[in-house]
């Protein structure tokens, strides 16, 4: 309706592109809302204040992109709508990826009808896209479906042979099957292929988590410590980060104060026991990656 009413209007090419957007980025319903408000409302200046909180709030959602370019245009900043129209066209592009990263973080955080969910809504249009049969694979091993999950993990490992997140699934896949020998081969191409990571990229983000809880599972040692880095991922990037870093300030400052307030020898052995569990939480798992990669 929205791309017929713009037809009428004038807007020929932004229609013919909007009937081509991904459908599966409607799901949102407050995205939804807002794109409608933005670009039905007549005052310019209000419309374009709900077009860049549209933004704000659905930063990889491409209608949010595409709301604030029609709003821009309909203000004649055609600079800026002609950027924002950039930013929509390439959100569009990558939008099957951005899905199965939530697919993935469902799954991580054992939200599995909602993974389902999105699953089945982002095989309507982008069942051929690799990234969307990663993450069914996914969920089809978190529902026990595992030779399903492995005939297809097989093969997008042949196709990719560079993705530690196929890596790591396929590990998985072959430890609850048995084939121990196999999936220590695989985790070692989980490693190598692990990129670097950091505090403002999601997809390098996922990755390690997936690899903390591949290495959960082959790992005993490692389990304890996959149950308290599974509570942390829901803040996702750069919450995460920012959390994790209040969490040990805090522990910190307690050690501190109460440093003060408990009779010797409880303070020194207070520390000990929060500079292991530190250590073990933090880097055990960067320790064992590091040797595999070795």
């Amino acid at each position: 309706m929205l791309a017929d009413e713009l037809e009428r209007q004038g807007w020929r090419q932004e229609a013919a592109l909007l009937r081509r957007f991904p459908r599966a980025a409607w799901d949102d319903e407050l995205v939804r809302g807002m794109f409608v408000a933005a670009t039905n409302v007549k005052d310019v200046r209000r419309a374009e204040k709900i077009a860049r909180r549209l933004v704000a709030f659905a930063p990889d959602n491409p209608f949010a992109h595409l709301a604030l370019a029609l709003v821009l245009l309909r203000a004649e900043k055609v600079g800026e709508a002609a950027r924002a129209f950039e930013r929509a066209c390439h959100f569009a592009s990558t939008f099957p990826h951005y899905r199965a990263q939530k697919i993935h973080l469902a799954c991580l955080l054992d939200r599995l009808e909602e993974a389902q969910r999105l699953l089945r809504e982002t095989l309507k249009e982008f069942a051929d896209r690799w990234e969307v049969q990663l993450a069914q694979a996914h969920v089809w091993l978190a529902f026990g479906k595992t030779e399903q999950a492995l005939r297809l993990l097989r093969k997008i490992v042949r196709h990719r042979p560079a993705n530690p997140l196929a890596y790591a699934l396929l590990t998985q896949a072959l430890w609850q099957q048995g084939a121990r020998e196999q999936a220590k081969e695989t985790l070692r191409q989980m490693a190598k292929f692990l990129p670097p990571l950091s505090f403002t990229d999601a997809t390098a983000f996922l990755a390690h988590a997936l690899a903390k809880q591949t290495l959960a599972l082959c790992l005993r040692w490692l389990r304890p410590k996959w149950w308290i880095e599974r509570w942390w991922l829901k803040w996702q990037l750069p919450r995460y980060f920012l959390a994790v870093g209040i969490l040990w300030g805090t522990v910190a400052v307690l050690l501190a104060c109460l440093r003060f307030l408990l009779p010797l020898p409880f303070p020194p052995l207070l520390t000990i026991l929060a500079l292991m569990a530190f250590l073990y939480e933090r880097f055990g798992d960067a320790f064992i990656l590091w040797r595999l990669r070795g």
